[in-house]
């Protein structure tokens, strides 16, 4: 098993690109020369150097040969021998965008590139190094600027480090996912105002003035792995993409829950694609995580490591919220199933604020939606089952995703070789084969419907021990509908089954490092692995103090460089510079510039995040205000209500879930024991968790609850919810298409097909 540089055979797209470039400059001009990569056509694009704050871009219109570009060049340095001739400057592969601070503009381009793998033949590049060119000429700058300003802006750009986490294709949209490249048809060229491609804003400026696709590349964030997979009846490769989105991105605490536009922390959109050499067949499943999409906030500092959550701007009718779950309708179609890992039990409430708050939103949303439109909810508290000596987590959660895995469903194409060329006409023969003629042959395809959304509080730790469940199963089906049928049930301890962790445990690592400041607490991973806790605690410590002093020294400057290379942040000379504002609240009040894709910003950027911006006289619930309230908060529209916290710790029983649920929903009495019970016992040997998570982890751990909570037939027409009807679309579909994994466990009478089986039949929502 190596490393796949290559995948398999490239096939490149008809539309031609510049792969390779050579930067000259004259005292006036820049000249950017490219060539394709049959070295048959070369292009040259020239940037004026003579205005000191404007961009001008002029194209050739022409086409050259080889010839001609050397006697181009040769006439350039007759032409201006008197004032230095032209210079060779760099070599490069293409044009990240163009960058202005407080007076000239700035080129940025790519210099080094590694090629790290390849998808349906499209050759996916790395970028290893870039440089930041300034464009005007010394001679015309004038000293009317402050240079002490514009190096520090310069260098808080440059801290963004392209050579880590950014990758690109020319010929491939890599900001999405397969099955979205075949059903976009819209456009032959690259989507630059995708959520997901990170240089939309500067390269807007170059996209105003020539609508040419050859220089410029789309950059995507986030993760990029493929590997090649050998065994006895499999060869291909396996690729796991992971995709930040451009919008509200930033750090941990910085950047938490939804805005007012829908966007959420920490939105990652995770692809696993697995492709089979040998019968040219290729399937791909998705996945999303992202912030608890409520108003909430952390503040933090370095002696405050666990910090209270701070509910704002309470909205009875959840409109931010309903916005970010019809932006994921919009993008993979329903259902949607929320996998939710908070905690429902603590000493002290913090995570269980979130969690009554947030399955009341979905349940207030799921009212006004028609039934084959409502969301799954399933709350799962997964620090309870690590900390069990009876229950496998691992179990757990893949009897979870086998479940979702066979109701979502994934893409499949028996021919890979159909997808390599998706401009617009070829997508349209993708979706109709009939369209392209008697001897275009029909190609068996299936597509993903739905997608699972997981969360945690920092969607990083548990998130991603989540999504690798729920890969593995997938993963399993997918081998077995390219036609390993001996790979339905991945056995633990198979090379695959390692493989596939240790690509979700980098991927976890990256993603951390990007919001969290720090390595993912791969704590799981080591005990699957079977390494012991004297092994685990040290390199757990570190990780939270390294992710302590991020969050708590580090993550305003990060935040300020992802402002300003976002262009969420734009400096001017007559206005503050961005390191001298407290907030980034100022955000919220213009759009950028006239582009009604950019992103309205609401954020702190020190402690809160968007839901209290403009209300900030507006309370705050803290965990340490409801736990000193004597009384259940009441607030406007329907009835809704925090329940009282108990001294002695904070758990969701059956009798509190009923008040913070609207009152016709009730708790069945489907049980695998009895309720929690609040203890004062706590661990008495160290635990990084104090440090790493916004909860707590003292938790008593000996009982185990499984909640379904269901509509009660009883309740009046007029009331929120139907009865029954409530989720019904996952019962319809779960009973009938059980999972070879699923039957599996009912034959060895496992862990979570009965209290499933009751789940789909008669409830809405599943706890854990």
């Amino acid at each position: 098993m190596t490393h796949a540089g290559h995948g398999y055979g490239e096939t490149e797209s008809s539309r031609y690109y510049l792969q390779n470039m050579k930067l000259y400059e004259t005292q006036t001009r820049y000249y950017l020369i490219g060539r394709d990569k049959s070295r048959s056509r070369w292009r040259v694009l020239k940037i004026d150097r003579s205005e000191p704050s404007e961009l001008n871009l002029f194209e050739d219109p022409g086409t050259y040969t080889s010839q001609d570009i050397k006697d181009l060049l040769s006439r350039l340095g007759e032409g201006n021998r008197s004032c230095g001739g032209v210079n060779f400057v760099t070599k490069a592969y293409g044009i990240v965008g163009f960058v202005k601070f407080l007076k000239p503009y700035y080129m940025i381009l790519i210099t080094k590139r590694e090629q790290i793998g390849a998808i349906c033949g499209h050759s996916i590049y790395g970028i290893r190094e870039s440089k930041l060119l300034r464009i005007p000429h010394r001679s015309v700058l004038f000293d009317s600027i402050s240079w002490k300003i514009e190096e520090r802006y310069k260098k808080l750009f440059n801290s963004i480090d392209l050579s880590k986490d950014f990758f690109y294709s020319h010929t491939y949209r890599i900001m999405w996912s397969l099955q979205k490249n075949v059903f976009e048809c819209d456009s032959d060229n690259m989507p630059f105002d995708d959520m997901f491609v990170w240089n939309s804003f500067i390269t807007r400026e170059f996209r105003n003035q020539l609508y040419s696709p050859h220089w410029t590349v789309a950059l995507v964030h986030g993760f990029y792995k493929q590997v090649r997979l050998h065994c006895e009846e499999f060869n291909g490769t396996l690729t796991l993409v992971a995709r930040r989105s451009r919008h509200f991105a930033g750090t941990r605490y910085l950047k938490r829950g939804v805005n007012a536009k829908g966007r959420v922390a920490n939105d990652v959109e995770t692809e696993q694609i697995v492709y089979a050499e040998s019968t040219d067949q290729i399937a791909s499943v998705v996945q999303h995580r992202g912030s608890i999409p409520l108003f909430w906030s952390q503040e933090t500092s370095v002696l405050t490591p666990k910090p209270d959550i701070s509910l704002h701007k309470i909205d009875p009718t959840y409109e931010a919220t309903k916005l970010h779950f019809e932006n994921l309708a919009a993008r993979y179609g329903n259902p949607i199933v929320i996998l939710n890992l908070v905690k429902t039990k603590e000493k002290r409430p913090r995570e269980v604020i979130l969690c009554r708050e947030f399955a009341n939103a979905v349940a207030i949303i799921n009212h006004g939606l028609p039934k084959n439109s409502r969301m799954k909810f399933i709350q799962c508290d997964m620090h309870m089952f690590m900390r069990s000596n009876t229950t496998d987590l691992q179990d757990v959660l893949e009897s979870i995703a086998s479940e979702v895995v066979d109701t979502v469903g994934f893409y499949y194409s028996e021919k890979a070789s159909e997808n390599a060329n998706l401009d617009a006409s070829s997508a349209n023969a993708l979706k109709d084969p009939e369209t392209c003629g008697a001897e275009q042959p029909s190609v068996k395809r299936s597509f993903q419907h739905g997608v699972l959304r997981s969360n945690c509080i920092d969607c990083l730790d548990r998130t991603n021990v989540s999504q690798y469940a729920f890969g593995l199963v997938a993963l399993g089906q997918q081998l077995h509908q390219l036609g390993v049928d001996s790979m339905v049930q991945i056995s633990r301890g198979s090379c695959i089954f390692k493989c596939l962790m240790e690509m979700y445990n980098q991927m976890g690592d990256v993603i951390a490092l990007q919001y969290g400041g720090s390595p993912a607490h791969n704590k799981v991973f080591l005990r699957w692995q079977g390494k012991s806790n004297a092994t685990i605690q040290p390199q757990e410590f570190l990780r939270s103090l390294m992710r302590h002093y991020s969050n708590a020294v580090l993550d305003g400057e990060r935040q300020d460089a992802i402002n300003l290379f976002l262009g969420h942040f734009r400096p001017e000379p007559d206005k503050l510079a961005l390191w001298e504002m407290d907030s980034d609240n100022h955000l919220q009040i213009r759009r950028a510039g006239n582009d009604p894709t950019s992103d309205l910003r609401l954020s702190f950027k020190r402690s809160h995040s968007t839901g209290d911006l403009g209300e900030q006289n507006e309370a705050s619930m803290t965990s340490s205000q409801i736990a000193s309230e004597v009384n259940s908060i009441p607030v406007q529209g329907p009835s809704i209500s925090f329940p009282k916290v108990r001294r002695r710790g904070s758990t969701i029983s059956e009798a509190e879930l009923k008040k913070c649920l609207p009152n016709d929903c009730v708790i069945s009495e489907v049980m695998a024991s009895s309720i929690y019970k609040s203890t004062d016992s706590s661990q008495g040997s160290a635990d990084a968790d104090w440090l790493s998570s916004s909860g707590n982890s003292s938790e008593d751990v000996q009982d185990r609850m499984f909640l379904t909570m269901k509509t009660n037939p009883d309740t009046e027409p007029d009331n929120r919810f139907e009865s029954d009807e409530y989720f019904k679309d996952f019962s319809y579909v779960l009973p009938n298409t059980k999972s070879n994994r699923l039957q599996e466990r009912e034959k060895q009478d496992c862990l979570l097909s009965e209290h499933f089986v009751n789940w789909i039949q008669e409830g809405d929502t599943l706890c854990f």
